[in-house]
Order: C-alpha cells, then sequence, then structure tokens
C-alpha cells in the first residue's frame, strides 16, 4: 500500500506539472484570428457549403491582442463580379485606418444567390454568378497580395451565425474584437448614414475606388469634409484626445511603405512613399455618442478609375460573347478580379 500510494502521489505530481507547462503554453502561445474563424466555419451545418474556406498556410497571421480592441474589417456586397475598385477601397482601409484603431483583417461578406437573383429579377440575360464562384474570384486575388494574408471571405447569410460563435469564443479567451464596418459612398453620404449593420458600432469609407459626397478631392488633400446630417463635426484623428488626455492616434504620417499596384493587369508589390494620410471621423449626435463614422482620405495618385464598375464589366462582358476564353480575359485585364476565372466562368455558362 506505501509503495503503490507513494508512485500514486508521484504520477498526480508529474500530472500538475504537465498540466502547468500546457498552461503556459497556452498562455503565452499567439492568438491567431485564422483559427477562431476556422473553428467556427468547421463547426457549421452542412450549408455552410455554400460558402468556400481557404486552405492555404498564412505565413504573416492575424494575431489577436490581449489588453486592447482588436478590430475587424466587414465588408459586404454582391460582388457580381468583384474588381478592382473593390479591392483598392479594401486594401486601403486595411493599410491606413489610423494605429488607434489596430485592423487586424477583414472579411469579405458575398451576398447570397437568392438574394442575387431577386436583385437582378426583371434584368433578362444578366450575369448571374454563383456565389462560390464569387467568392472564388476574391479569394484567388487576395492570394496574390500581402493584405490577403488578414482577409476572408465568407457567405453573407450566414454571417450572424459565425459572428455569434466568434464573440462567445473571444470572451471566453478574454480578448477584445470589435467588428467594424468598411461601406461604400453610397452608404455613408451627407444626406444619411446607413449605421448599426451587424451590430457594428463604427463605419469606414474611403474615396480611393470612387468619389465620396462630403469630400471633394478636386480641391486638394487637406480639405474639411463637409458635415453628415445628423452627425457632429469632423475631427482629425490625433487632434481628439482619449478620456486620459492622450492622443487617439496619428491622423497625418508620411511613411515609406510596401504599396500593391491594384489597378495594372497584374498585381504586384513596390516600395513608394506615401503622402500624408488623412483620416477624419465624426460622432452621430452629440459627442461621445453610440455611432462613430471615420473617413479615410485617399490622394490623387492613389485613387483607381471611379469608373471601375460591376455594370462596366457585365458591358464588357455582354459586348464579348463571340470572344474565346483567352480573348475576353484580356478584355477583362485590369478592371476585373480573376480576369481568367471569370473569362472561363462565363464561358463555361453558355
Amino acid at each position: 500500500m506505501g509503495q503503490s500510494h507513494q508512485q500514486n502521489i508521484l504520477f498526480l505530481s508529474a500530472l500538475e506539472k504537465s498540466e502547468a507547462k500546457q498552461s503556459v503554453v497556452t498562455a503565452t502561445a499567439p492568438l491567431l484570428l485564422d483559427e477562431y474563424i476556422r473553428r467556427v466555419v468547421g463547426s457549421s451545418s452542412s450549408s455552410s457549403s455554400s460558402s468556400t474556406f481557404p486552405t492555404r498556410h498564412r505565413s504573416s497571421p492575424a494575431i489577436l491582442a490581449r489588453g486592447r480592441t482588436n478590430h475587424v474589417l466587414l465588408y459586404n456586397g454582391c460582388f457580381n463580379p468583384p474588381h478592382r475598385g473593390h479591392l483598392a477601397h479594401l486594401v486601403h482601409a486595411i493599410r491606413h485606418a489610423g494605429p488607434d484603431l489596430n485592423i487586424v483583417g477583414a472579411v469579405v461578406l458575398v451576398a447570397d444567390d437568392l438574394y442575387l437573383k431577386w436583385k437582378l429579377a426583371g434584368q433578362r440575360g444578366a450575369l448571374n454568378l454563383k456565389l462560390k464562384q464569387r467568392i472564388r474570384l476574391w479569394e484567388g486575388e487576395l492570394e496574390l497580395i500581402p493584405e490577403g494574408e488578414r482577409c476572408w471571405v465568407l457567405s453573407e447569410t450566414l454571417w450572424p451565425g459565425h459572428a455569434d460563435k466568434l464573440e462567445q469564443l473571444f470572451k471566453k479567451d478574454g480578448v477584445d474584437v470589435e467588428f467594424v464596418r468598411l461601406a461604400g459612398g453610397d452608404k455613408v453620404r451627407v444626406a444619411a448614414v446607413e449605421h448599426g449593420v451587424w451590430g457594428c458600432q463604427r463605419v469606414i469609407t474611403t474615396d480611393v475606388s470612387r468619389p465620396v459626397d462630403f469630400y471633394s478631392s478636386s480641391v486638394g488633400d487637406v480639405t474639411l469634409p463637409m458635415p453628415l446630417n445628423r452627425h457632429g463635426e469632423w475631427k482629425r484623428v490625433g487632434e481628439r484626445q482619449g478620456k486620459d488626455g492622450s492622443d487617439e492616434g496619428v491622423g497625418s504620417e508620411t511613411l515609406i511603405t510596401e504599396s500593391t499596384v491594384i489597378s495594372s493587369s497584374s498585381t504586384t508589390s513596390i516600395s513608394t512613399p506615401q503622402t500624408s494620410r488623412n483620416i477624419w471621423t465624426c460622432d452621430h449626435g452629440p459627442s461621445g455618442s453610440y455611432y462613430n463614422v471615420r473617413f479615410i482620405a485617399s490622394s490623387r495618385d492613389e485613387r483607381v478609375d471611379p469608373d471601375l464598375s460591376s455594370t462596366k464589366i457585365r458591358g464588357i462582358i455582354a459586348a464579348s460573347k463571340k470572344l474565346d476564353v483567352g480573348q475576353l480575359e484580356e478584355k477583362l485585364q485590369g478592371i476585373a478580379l480573376c480576369p481568367g476565372l471569370l473569362a472561363l466562368y462565363i464561358k463555361e455558362a453558355k
């Protein structure tokens, strides 16, 4: 009995050491956003087959930090098809939202097939790409740029369920994550701003891919934006102080960074000097209210063709019925995401 009791004590001691070691490893291991999303998407029902999920290795993963708020962009749309204006809008926000926001990644939310069918109702012969195709076009392009390492493309319809599960996991692990909506200039206007979508308190927009009606880039890159209806005055990020009296972030800075050429026929990374960055923010109602708008002004040399649109691409496709896959791909170069794959989808549908 004495020997057996001693063996039990030794076994329990070894077990406690093992558990303590494992606890240390768990506490010090980086919290990867990719792992959280994989756990949630992988645990979904068979209905998740309407989403694809990339299996590529991420060499520069999105790491969630404890002790501060980690912000993740949500960018939604039909993307029928996605184009380089969409990509420029997303990349610009990831890069230049400001250090105070700590943007760790982005989720592109693609509208369901049923919604797209409803939107195209009455449009005879309209391009109608399937959800999986639109997701794959996004993924194929994101694989080519550094920012793609921190982006995921999922079904918009399934997102609310995914978000609930993610928030439960974040809370359990004691990490603060806030989702921020990235919206186009049609959603953030002088007359009205769409607030509260997916419960987001913040909405971000830029003028890198299309003009916004509250900011005239033609008269310079330091113009004060026009006031938004029922919103407070615009303030430069960095000029506004936090509760502790310290600056909340940097609103204008000149940096040498790696940039991605978005509007060319191929996506390449180059090192270029960035001009002064102007980031403006305003609140809905009195200062400190629930909703907030952030506008990231772009410089003239950053802006892509404002005429880029899914409608323009659909027009090119409609006028190219007699072209083969290679010829159609050439027509779509520099405009559509993954032009070769898109051309293949179009010809396969005939």
